[in-house]
């Protein structure tokens, strides 16, 4: 194992895979020694062609050494003559960053005129990300390969774990600052205790770090700048760990639990090297993750609302056009549970993508799509990366969205099945975590209506979990709740996790998609459209007015005006199928209360369940309302 005082041209590019796009290949595999924005650096006037030049570019430019730099050619770029313009500036340079947009005046070769300088290679920035950003990013990448060690060609932390592994003989964690599990490497078949609720969980046991911080031990961790040992202790392994740094700041640690016949001192001296190898891989999984994380939601959200140029997104992504695809949507989970769901996620399926997006209830007639499933599900709707892109709509609803991508062709029920097995010990006692499963396709432009379908199934199941009160399969046993719902899930010690597939819950989806036509045709509809909390109409108000929503929200009033419940024992009534009897029991009324509510309905809306058109009216409006 040797040193490295800097990355090479080749690591740059692979590591900033989908950030930065390849336009010309590269010659000469490069140290890069720096970046630089271009306007930082003085520009070389190109010599006539028909004068040979003799002096480097390099001389000519105040003799600013361009060997190993990597230009941030920020201006833009509109011509063929404008690219080879941009090249001879640099020329010498190592690789040239130039905007998005720039391929396409990308010619069959790259020539530079009359100069000997080393062509350098051309970088297209992804519109996703910000120049500022990749500045950061390149200076990042360099300052984490200062101390990197040239192990075999390590670029992930699975891919780590795994060789400190079968160097040493170890099982691996290698934990972030927040003792949240990143990726682990087990040898054999025997766990402890404490690594099995670790792997498990995703994270080390809430009780664990108390006795590790009540013992100094974490403390140890924090301010060591080697590796720390903690000796074996009844059925719990001896474990040696070493803190990762950058500028003195903790950014993660590595942890090696190993049997008794491990010998330390090598292991030791793993660890170390381990370390500086880790280090700038760290730096790709912590620093970069604000804008990261954004770049890849605002491509994940357009491969989700059918985008029409997937280029870019699929590229950043590392997506093919052709495979088998499928979305998950979940219903949101607590944030220091996220991290958890996300590690199991990424375990159950390697090649998930996840990331929050946004998604609104309404859509047009006709369109064949709805607000409620992707970013512009329908011309009306709307859901991008960024919740509320372009007012956020009522109904609005920001789901966990997950695209996976198999390896072979897969059933939804298999899809479903197999996230309820991986997640079922993720969640504490007292979550539940509701998902659902879109239909899979084939092409990467298909994507969007397992999204759309995904969103719509997530939403019937957590209306329909609340409606059963709790009750679900409990392993896998058919219980009645299951008959009523759809549902799938799992109940046990750790929390419940319920998801289905559209067939599941046909009946439900249906009526959410029906509710969302009705909510856009509200908005034009004659003196319809939706009124505001603060101004719906009192008791004092008569007649429900126009629009399909005005029953519901003048019941929504009253009440709120009252602290009533004659919105609720409407929907129980139309719930009961009017059965009377049935629905004072679920209302705990009399059923001469539920006739004088019933009555009460009639005089503030100006509508009787008694009449078909009235109740029909009725029905849809509180459909609409508790779907707006």
């Amino acid at each position: 194992m040797t040193e490295t005082a800097s990355p090479r041209l080749s690591r740059l590019i692979r590591d900033t895979e989908g950030l930065l796009l390849p336009l010309t290949e590269m010659a000469d595999d490069v140290v890069v020694a720096r970046v630089e924005f271009g306007f930082d650096l003085p520009k070389v006037p190109a010599a006539p062609s028909a004068t040979p030049q003799t002096a480097s570019i390099a001389e000519a430019a105040g003799h600013v050494a361009l060997a190993g730099a990597v230009v941030l050619a920020t201006g833009p770029v509109h011509s063929r003559a404008g690219l080879d313009s941009v090249l001879n500036d640099y020329a010498g340079a190592a690789a040239i960053v130039v905007p998005p947009g720039t391929h396409s005046h990308l010619g069959d070769g790259v020539e530079l005129r009359g100069s000997g300088a080393p062509i350098p290679v051309l970088l297209e920035r992804s519109p996703h990300v910000t120049w500022s950003e990749i500045l950061v990013h390149l200076r990042q990448l360099i300052e984490g390969a200062t101390s990197a060690v040239a192990w075999p060609d390590i670029d992930d932390l699975s891919a780590l774990a795994a060789v400190i592994a079968e160097t040493t003989g170890a099982s691996i964690t290698i934990e972030d600052p927040a003792s949240r599990v990143l990726t682990h490497a087990n040898l054999g078949d025997e766990l402890d205790e404490i690594r099995r609720e670790t792997i498990l969980s995703g994270a080390i046991p809430d009780w664990r770090i108390a006795e590790l911080e009540e013992s100094g031990f974490l403390d140890t961790i924090r301010r060591s700048t080697d590796v720390v040992e903690r000796p074996a202790e009844g059925t719990s392994p001896a474990r040696s760990v070493i803190a990762l740094r950058s500028e003195g700041e903790l950014i993660g640690t590595i942890w090696a639990a190993y049997p008794a016949e491990v010998d330390p001192e090598p292991l030791r001296e793993v660890l170390r090297d381990a370390a500086r190898a880790a280090l700038p891989v760290m730096l790709r999984t912590l620093r970069r993750s604000p804008f990261e994380k954004r770049i890849r939601r605002e491509a994940l959200g357009a491969i989700l609302a059918g985008s029409a140029d997937l280029g870019p997104s699929a590229t950043l992504l590392s997506l093919p056009f052709s495979g088998s695809f499928c979305v998950l949507a979940f219903t949101e989970v607590a944030p220091d549970r996220e991290p958890v769901l996300r590690f199991h996620l990424r375990a159950a399926f390697a090649d998930a993508v996840l990331a929050h997006v946004s998604s609104a209830g309404a859509g047009p007639a006709g369109a064949g799509q709805s607000r409620a499933g992707s970013a512009s599900i329908g011309p009306a709707g709307a859901v991008s990366a960024h919740a509320g892109a372009g007012g956020a709509a009522a109904g609005e609803r920001v789901h966990l969205a997950a695209l996976v991508q198999m390896s072979e062709p897969t059933s939804a029920d298999q899809v479903r099945d197999h996230v309820i097995a991986a997640l079922r010990r993720s969640l504490p006692k007292t979550e539940t975590l509701c998902f659902g499963v879109g239909t899979p396709v084939d092409r990467l432009d298909a994507v969007h209506r397992s999204w759309t379908e995904a969103a719509y199934v997530v939403d019937a199941v957590q209306s329909s979990t609340e409606d059963d009160g709790g009750a679900n399969d409990d392993d896998g046993e058919e219980t009645a709740s299951r008959k009523r719902s759809g549902t799938y899930g799992s109940q046990g010690a750790h929390g419940r996790i319920v998801g289905a597939t559209i067939r599941d819950v046909a009946a439900r989806v249906v009526g959410l998609q029906v509710a969302d036509v009705l909510l856009s045709a509200d908005d034009q509809s004659i003196g319809g459209g939706r009124v505001p909390v603060g101004q719906r109409g009192s008791a004092d108000q008569r007649g429900p007015g126009g629009g399909v929503l005005a029953p519901a929200q003048a019941l929504a009033a009253h009440d709120e005006l009252h602290n009533g419940s004659l919105l609720e024992t409407l929907r129980v009534y139309f719930a009961t199928v009017g059965n009377s009897a049935e629905a004072s029991r679920r209302l705990h009324v009399h059923t001469n209360s539920l006739r004088h509510r019933l009555g009460r309905i009639e005089e503030i809306t100006g509508l009787s369940t008694a009449e078909p058109a009235d109740r029909l009216w009725l029905e849809l409006s509180v459909l609409a309302f508790d779907r707006s």
